[in-house]
Protein backbone atom coordinates (compact mmCIF):
# COMPACT_ATOMS: atom_id res chain seq x y z
CA UNK A 1 0.00 0.00 0.00
CA UNK A 2 2.97 2.09 0.79
CA UNK A 3 4.46 1.64 -2.41
CA UNK A 4 1.24 2.74 -4.33
CA UNK A 5 1.38 5.89 -2.55
CA UNK A 6 4.61 6.34 -3.29
CA UNK A 7 4.25 6.05 -7.04
CA UNK A 8 0.49 7.79 -6.96
CA UNK A 9 2.56 10.92 -5.22
CA UNK A 10 5.86 10.48 -7.36
CA UNK A 11 3.18 10.83 -10.55
CA UNK A 12 1.40 13.68 -9.60
CA UNK A 13 4.22 15.32 -9.40
CA UNK A 14 5.48 14.66 -12.40
CA UNK A 15 2.03 15.62 -14.21
CA UNK A 16 2.00 18.91 -12.04
CA UNK A 17 5.40 19.67 -13.78
CA UNK A 18 4.77 19.13 -17.04
CA UNK A 19 1.53 21.08 -16.89
CA UNK A 20 3.62 24.33 -15.06
CA UNK A 21 6.24 23.76 -18.07
CA UNK A 22 3.46 24.04 -20.90
CA UNK A 23 2.05 27.38 -20.24
CA UNK A 24 0.59 28.47 -23.74
CA UNK A 25 0.44 32.02 -24.72
CA UNK A 26 4.69 32.96 -24.73
CA UNK A 27 4.72 31.90 -20.96
CA UNK A 28 1.90 33.68 -19.13
CA UNK A 29 0.36 31.42 -16.85
CA UNK A 30 -2.07 33.79 -14.88
CA UNK A 31 -1.58 35.77 -11.90
CA UNK A 32 0.51 33.11 -10.48
CA UNK A 33 4.00 31.80 -11.18
CA UNK A 34 4.83 31.31 -14.47
CA UNK A 35 7.37 29.38 -16.14
CA UNK A 36 8.58 29.86 -19.99
CA UNK A 37 11.25 27.95 -21.81
CA UNK A 38 13.41 29.53 -24.39
CA UNK A 39 16.40 28.07 -26.30
CA UNK A 40 18.57 30.74 -27.80
CA UNK A 41 20.50 29.92 -30.93
CA UNK A 42 22.40 31.78 -33.98
CA UNK A 43 20.86 34.80 -33.61
CA UNK A 44 17.92 34.52 -32.02
CA UNK A 45 15.27 33.50 -29.48
CA UNK A 46 12.54 31.06 -29.30
CA UNK A 47 10.06 32.26 -28.52
CA UNK A 48 11.76 35.55 -28.54
CA UNK A 49 8.39 37.64 -26.89
CA UNK A 50 7.11 36.93 -23.21
CA UNK A 51 4.24 37.85 -21.10
CA UNK A 52 3.70 38.21 -17.55
CA UNK A 53 1.32 39.85 -15.32
CA UNK A 54 2.78 43.23 -12.98
CA UNK A 55 4.59 41.21 -9.72
CA UNK A 56 4.27 38.02 -10.88
CA UNK A 57 7.18 35.35 -10.49
CA UNK A 58 8.48 34.15 -13.99
CA UNK A 59 10.71 31.14 -14.16
CA UNK A 60 12.99 31.18 -17.22
CA UNK A 61 14.75 28.22 -18.63
CA UNK A 62 17.25 28.64 -21.37
CA UNK A 63 18.46 26.13 -23.27
CA UNK A 64 21.17 26.85 -25.83
CA UNK A 65 20.96 25.80 -28.76
CA UNK A 66 23.65 27.31 -30.65
CA UNK A 67 27.40 26.69 -30.82
CA UNK A 68 28.92 29.86 -29.05
CA UNK A 69 27.66 30.70 -25.40
CA UNK A 70 24.53 32.82 -25.37
CA UNK A 71 22.92 34.63 -22.82
CA UNK A 72 19.36 35.81 -21.79
CA UNK A 73 19.44 39.37 -20.27
CA UNK A 74 16.31 41.61 -18.41
CA UNK A 75 19.06 45.23 -18.59
CA UNK A 76 16.03 46.83 -16.56
CA UNK A 77 15.31 44.04 -14.08
CA UNK A 78 18.86 42.80 -13.81
CA UNK A 79 18.50 39.53 -14.96
CA UNK A 80 20.97 37.64 -16.56
CA UNK A 81 21.41 33.75 -17.89
CA UNK A 82 24.63 32.58 -19.10
CA UNK A 83 24.71 28.97 -20.97
CA UNK A 84 27.83 27.63 -22.73
CA UNK A 85 26.56 25.47 -26.39
CA UNK A 86 23.77 22.55 -25.53
CA UNK A 87 24.06 23.26 -22.02
CA UNK A 88 20.80 25.37 -20.06
CA UNK A 89 20.55 27.46 -17.26
CA UNK A 90 17.75 28.58 -14.88
CA UNK A 91 16.55 31.99 -13.07
CA UNK A 92 13.32 33.49 -11.50
CA UNK A 93 12.59 37.66 -11.44
CA UNK A 94 9.86 39.04 -10.48
CA UNK A 95 7.82 41.23 -12.95
CA UNK A 96 7.72 45.49 -12.50
CA UNK A 97 4.22 46.16 -10.67
CA UNK A 98 3.38 48.19 -13.78
CA UNK A 99 2.67 47.27 -16.95
CA UNK A 100 5.52 47.65 -19.93
CA UNK A 101 7.39 46.64 -22.06
CA UNK A 102 11.34 45.59 -21.62
CA UNK A 103 14.15 44.46 -24.16
CA UNK A 104 15.80 40.76 -23.62
CA UNK A 105 19.26 41.12 -25.49
CA UNK A 106 22.24 38.37 -25.79
CA UNK A 107 25.03 40.27 -24.34
CA UNK A 108 27.88 38.54 -25.81
CA UNK A 109 29.47 41.07 -28.36
CA UNK A 110 27.84 41.34 -31.48
CA UNK A 111 25.07 39.17 -30.99
CA UNK A 112 22.77 41.68 -30.42
CA UNK A 113 23.71 43.51 -33.14
CA UNK A 114 23.03 40.57 -35.04
CA UNK A 115 19.24 40.31 -34.30
CA UNK A 116 19.48 38.31 -31.06
CA UNK A 117 16.61 40.09 -29.45
CA UNK A 118 13.45 39.58 -27.52
CA UNK A 119 10.78 41.65 -25.56
CA UNK A 120 9.23 41.00 -22.12
CA UNK A 121 5.53 42.64 -22.31
CA UNK A 122 4.26 43.24 -18.53
CA UNK A 123 0.35 43.63 -18.87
Amino acid sequence: MFRKLILFVGLLVAVTAVLSACGGGGGNAGAGAATVSVEGSEFAYTPADITAKPGQKVTVNFKNVGTVEHTFVIKDLNFKLTAQPGQSASGTFTAPSTPGTFQIHCDVAGHTEAGMVGKLTVQ
